[in-house]
């Protein structure tokens, strides 16, 4: 009797509804738990910090196989899979990374655990959606059932049947006798995802760089520049054509003599060349004396849209 007891509990599938704190949890302990497999289906991929340090262990667990599966980026990869999360990800020891464009499903599993569910593996879907999924738990080590099987089944043929783009395989070393193997290291068999030189928010984090940059430029010309009298205040209009113009301090706004190797008054000269950064983004253009918000600079004192009234102004072996 007691033997039947034991079958049956062996067998026994267990199902049970997840949301909110618990639908997290769930997705960390199929990760923490993973040995021989991790598979993790999500058309958008962006991991918070709770997912990369529980899967920060499988890099010591060469011989447990991560499965990825992604899509909706119309082939541009970086649109759905997080720049960073990728990197991080292609340096795992045993992974291969698919793409299917018209994935929408979601579904995480390791060996014995598997979660259906409508959350992405995406910060912000983690953090702000309402999500549910389905977790099912095979208590059966020889044999996946149930719900369980089904769903593991069919995400193993999506997998199968997608496009892989990363394929990342460990290397052992018998040892003596060939009774144990050693881990020596893992090769990149397939690498066709080109990770972009700056992520999305690199990029922002530049242009706001560049912005406070000219920014400081303007207030530092504020700073340094003489009180102008109205004769000598910048006008902020090109010179006639047949004049040669009076330039502006990039820095400054203030009047000084037009030349384009020069384009700063002598005490704003005096502040940049403690640097010498010639593609400083500075505050105004030198041929007509008007704010260019950061678009200029030593190197290029003048606006692209005024250069073409200005060249009749400049030397033909000028270096621009």
């Amino acid at each position: 009797m007691l033997h039947l007891v034991l079958i049956k509990m062996i067998g026994k599938q267990m199902s049970q509804f997840k949301y909110g704190h618990d639908l997290n949890a769930s997705v960390e302990k199929i990760m923490r738990d993973a040995e021989k497999w991790l598979i993790l289906v999500s058309p958008f991929i962006k991991l918070n910090h709770r997912y990369t340090d529980e899967l920060k262990a499988l890099k010591t667990r060469p011989k447990c196989r991560i499965l990825i599966c992604f899509g909706k980026s119309d082939g541009q990869y970086h649109k759905s899979f997080d720049t960073e999360a990728l990197v991080f990800l292609k340096e795992m020891p045993n992974i291969k990374i698919v793409y299917d464009e018209r994935l929408h499903a979601k579904f995480y599993a390791n060996e014995s655990r598997s979660l259906l569910t409508s959350m992405n593996l995406y910060d912000f879907s983690q953090d702000n959606n309402i999500e549910v999924g389905v977790e099912s738990v095979n208590s059966n080590i020889l044999k996946r059932s149930g719900l369980d099987a089904e769903s593991w089944n069919y995400f193993n043929n999506v997998i199968d049947s997608a496009q892989v783009v990363f394929d990342r395989k460990p290397n052992y070393k018998k040892g003596i006798m060939g009774l144990k193997e050693s881990y020596v290291g893992s090769e990149t068999i397939i690498d066709e995802i080109d990770i972009p030189e700056l992520s999305l928010s690199k990029q922002r984090s530049n242009e706001k760089k560049a912005a406070k940059k000219a920014e400081a430029a303007s207030a530092e010309g504020e700073r340094i520049k003489r009180p102008l009298d109205k004769k000598t205040k910048a006008s902020a209009k090109p010179a006639k054509d047949d004049q040669p113009p009076g330039g502006y301090c990039i820095r400054t706004g203030e009047s000084i003599p037009f030349d384009v190797m020069r384009p700063l008054s002598d005490r704003a000269f005096n502040s940049w060349v403690q640097f010498g950064d010639g593609s400083y983004p500075e505050a105004y253009c030198h041929f007509t004396g008007e704010q260019s918000f950061g678009e200029t600079s030593y190197d290029r004192p003048i606006l692209r849209k005024n250069w073409r009234k200005a060249k009749r102004w400049i030397e033909p072996d000028t270096p621009f």
